[in-house]
């Protein structure tokens, strides 16, 4: 169950407590019998509904529900969502989210040094490959054993392996607006040049740590 979802729970049902209590006492109000009736059906028909809508979000393991279109927001929405949850990964859960606050740092340090779109397949090379990894991350999230400890240690390792990978995401985009600010020239040889060597250092961090996973989730 995500406990953040228990205030919300509270406070619905003491809105409908104190409503039935302004709606219904006869020093405030001076309904006939019948629209107090009418009132408490609504009352009851209005807190059956509410509690069953907001129990079943709360039971509702977060998703990114458009993974093709997912921005940053989208990621840090469902990775607070898993943050209420009963999970043994909350580490993880928070050094995801602080991934997720350090891309979006880094790209907007990347756009002040251009005034146009240069180095936008940069930061969209950078955002795919982590992304990617978050939705692993959710997958993985989605689909262990509370009860099976063994899996529960597997599906640990496997999210600290795409966490890992991230970093040296990260890592390669901080080094190569290291690289754009010591150039001071947006010229666009150089922003090639600079695009081509992040985006050779991606790849070849992609296609070890996919090599890594895929014997992990094998094993």
């Amino acid at each position: 169950m995500n406990i953040q979802k228990l205030p919300i729970l509270l406070g619905f049902n003491l809105l409908i407590a104190a409503a039935d209590v302004i709606l219904l006492s006869r020093g405030i109000t001076s309904f006939s019998n019948t629209v107090r009736i009418i009132i408490i059906l609504v009352s009851v028909i209005v807190f059956i509904i509410g509690n069953y809508l907001i129990l079943s979000s709360a039971f509702k393991k977060p998703v990114v529900k458009d993974k093709a279109n997912a921005d940053a927001d989208d990621f840090e929405e469902a990775f607070k969502g898993w943050k209420g949850m009963n999970t043994p990964y909350n580490r993880q859960i928070d050094q995801a989210l602080r991934q997720i606050e350090q891309f979006n740092t880094r790209r907007e340090k990347l756009k002040t040094l251009s005034n146009d779109n240069t180095f936008d397949s940069a930061i969209d090379e950078v955002q795919s490959n982590m992304f990617s990894n978050f939705n692993r991350i959710i997958n993985r999230l989605l689909i262990f054993d509370k009860n099976d400890n063994n899996d529960i240690n597997r599906n640990g390792n496997y999210i600290k392996s795409v966490l890992m990978t991230n970093e040296q995401y990260l890592d390669v985009f901080r080094k190569f607006i290291d690289e754009i600010a010591m150039i001071g020239d947006s010229s666009e040889s150089n922003s090639t040049l600079s695009l081509q060597t992040i985006t050779e250092s991606l790849r070849e961090i992609r296609i070890n740590g996919e090599t890594d996973k895929f014997e992990d989730f094998n094993g």
